[in-house]
């Protein structure tokens, strides 16, 4: 047995609310046995061989889905430490899958390596490995990511306004190609873009989710045309929290209830992330959050995603950080709760989980307060169950899973540091100096 976790039993919880992932409903327990919801209902369902767990009034919600992360060593058990119990990678090399899995951790669903042109993004960080010259390489291209186990595609697509240094792209038609190879082959497909015009490049393709709410603004006419087109849209709206707050703080180190199981090293690495060289001019984070209230209103399936472990995100603590970004570009707490359980489920097809329902798997979360009327609440997270395994919420923090998760974060960064020196004059931009 593992150390992390206490044997699967049946658990009845008792004395809470329960949000089922898409509302707030009446009942007051849930029941889970054999890894599974055996019941949703009141007292009745409590039974005297049961584990009984009393939830003194906090809110019981399905597990959380992080929509958009990439994995380092030992990131799904951190993510489980949070509440988060299913992940979806988009973009690592096959070595990694074996490494972040693990039966205490969060559920990995990877797309393995992603379609992107030779020496497109994210080469800086991952190459050497496969990539796509045109649309002849799509067939040969998802079969492989099919072999290595991947679960959904992942494609990169450039405009050439989206940064400061331009890279090269796949081209909308082997973008359409890779769509179709993979919808023959089951695969939901997700499209890295950053740019309002990206997203709209992509429309005509098929592609099933845009992986990042555009960092410009959109125009009435595109965000018509994104809704009319029935993709989803991951937010990654957390992305914002690798720059200082205006006290000069990381925002993940100004919550407290999230640093407190973050430990002191992961901690110190986010500090320092925020001293590292930024541009003179920021982003103006106020447009994602602005583009992501209006993709909602006008009825674009929005999907809560991170993209840890970029600069100043972590596997599991920003999804939380991500929901109260939702909430604060203007939507509903329900509905932000929504995009990280039910929604992404539905649009990545695991029909097993996202909502508390009798036969769904038991991935569950129990938290103090009210988070469908104060999304702070996800933060106080007081139990954790993956398939009805209570999980230890202490045992990641100083474990060698951390380690080595530190150590890969460490090499990656390295990694680009390096890329970005070879690329330019020496001593010619900041950011090369840590």
């Amino acid at each position: 047995m593992s150390t992390s976790t206490v044997d699967a039993v049946t658990t009845t919880i008792t004395g809470i609310r329960v949000f089922d992932g898409e509302r707030l409903t009446e009942h007051t327990v849930v029941r889970i046995a054999d890894g599974l919801i055996e019941a949703v209902g009141g007292p009745e369902l409590l039974q005297p061989v049961d584990d009984h767990v009393d939830g003194h009034g906090g809110t019981l919600l399905p597990g959380f889905i992080d929509a958009h992360v990439h994995l380092l060593p030992g990131a799904g058990r951190q993510a489980l430490t949070f509440g988060v119990t299913t992940v979806l990678d988009m973009f690592s090399k096959p070595d990694m899958l074996p490494v972040a899995t693990a039966p205490d951790a969060a559920d990995v669903r990877s797309s393995s390596i992603g379609a992107t042109a030779p020496g497109g993004h994210p080469s800086m960080m991952y190459a050497p490995f496969p990539t796509v010259t045109g649309p002849r390489d799509a067939e040969r291209f998802v079969a492989d990511r099919l072999a290595e186990g991947a679960r959904h595609l992942k494609v990169f697509y450039d405009d050439g306004t989206g940064g400061p240094m331009p890279v090269p792209s796949l081209d909308v038609p082997t973008v359409a190609a890779l769509v179709e190879a993979a919808h023959g082959a089951g695969l939901v497909v997700a499209a890295h873009v950053s740019t309002a015009r990206g997203a709209v490049d992509l429309l005509t393709t098929g592609v099933d989710v845009l992986a990042h709410v555009p960092f410009d603004a959109l125009t009435d006419s595109q965000v018509e045309a994104i809704a009319e087109a029935g993709v989803a849209v991951i937010t990654t709206l957390s992305v914002a929290d690798g720059f200082p707050g205006d006290g000069g703080a990381m925002p993940l180190l100004t919550e407290p209830a999230l640093t407190s199981r973050l430990g002191s090293t992961w901690s110190g690495v986010v500090e320092r992330q925020g001293r590292r060289w930024l541009p003179p001019q920021l982003p103006d984070f106020t447009v994602p959050g602005d583009n992501a209230f209006r993709l909602h209103r006008a009825g674009v399936p929005l999907l809560a995603g991170t993209d840890a472990p970029n600069p100043g995100t972590v596997h599991g603590a920003s999804l939380h950080r991500e929901l109260k970004r939702l909430v604060g570009a203007g939507i509903a707490p329900a509905a932000a709760l929504t995009a990280a359980t039910a929604r992404t489920a539905d649009v990545f097809g695991l029909r097993d989980r996202g909502r508390i329902r009798p036969g769904l798997r038991a991935d569950l979360v129990l938290v103090a307060g009210r988070p469908d009327e104060d999304i702070a609440g996800t933060q106080h997270v007081t139990a954790v169950w993956k398939q009805g395994v209570r999980a230890a919420l202490d045992s990641y923090t100083g474990s060698a899973a951390e380690q080595d998760g530190l150590a890969a974060l460490r090499a990656q960064t390295d990694k680009v540091i390096a890329a970005v020196r070879e690329m330019l004059p020496p001593g010619d931009h900041p950011a090369t100096r840590n």
